[in-house]
């Protein structure tokens, strides 16, 4: 009967060593990643702001255009939050 529950026991003990160090990765990556991580955010945000920009750009410059200058505002804005999200996509997957 000892025999059962020593290997019962032994057997807890690594189920809570298991849970320890999964519990230890979970909170790791809840905090965020690594350079990359940041990195990504910041292109992020540069993109962002870049769109942003040109939107209000084409917009201010194509003023009497009509509908195609919005259209071409908004295709630019969108490309480069396009290419924001993509940098934020590939390098926050540590």
């Amino acid at each position: 009967m000892t025999s059962d529950s020593d290997d019962l026991e032994q057997q807890l003990r690594e189920n809570l060593k298991l849970r320890a160090e999964l519990g230890a990765k979970v909170a790791k990556a809840k905090q965020g990643g690594g350079m990359a991580y940041r990195l990504g955010w910041v292109l992020y945000w540069i993109s962002l702001m870049l769109a942003l920009a040109s939107g209000v750009f084409v917009l201010g410059s194509m003023a009497g255009a009509g509908i195609l200058s919005l259209i071409a505002a908004w295709m630019s804005a969108l490309a480069l939050y396009g290419i924001g999200r993509a940098f934020r996509y590939v390098l926050a997957a540590d």
